[in-house]
């Protein structure tokens, strides 16, 4: 386990830089993550980092996992546009073969401005 005393978990808790769980009975646990704090706790102060120090390395790595989560959220959002769209032009396809020479250029004029704009803005994101 993490070989910290009792009275070392509730000093940390009381700081803020570990978090507790509370049960139906408000009991305190730590989960896994708590778990994971305390060890990098240990680690920062064996380099013999101020508390103060760990707190806000603590915080700065909650904010860089929410930016995470949020970014992947936001890749899978376009993922799933980009697969509709996969399926909208497959559903056009049949159309578009049925369509002249000249219609077929306005189109391609028309969405290729689009299209370059989306290749460069997925360039940017990748």
């Amino acid at each position: 386990m993490a070989h910290v005393s009792k009275r070392t978990i509730d000093y940390y808790t009381n700081l803020g830089i570990l978090k507790a769980e509370r049960s139906q009975s408000n009991y305190r646990y730590y989960d896994e993550t708590a778990f994971e704090t305390l060890q990098f706790i240990e680690k920062c102060k064996e380099m013999h980092m101020p508390l103060c120090e760990i707190k806000e390395k603590i915080e700065e790595k909650k904010k860089l996992l929410g930016i995470n989560e949020h970014v992947s959220k936001q890749v899978n959002e376009v993922t799933d546009h980009i697969h509709q769209l996969e399926v909208e032009l497959t559903e056009l396809k049949p159309l578009l073969d049925e369509l002249t020479d000249s219609q077929r250029e306005k189109i391609s004029k028309s969405l290729s401005g689009q299209t370059t704009a989306l290749i460069q803005t997925l360039a940017l994101l990748l």
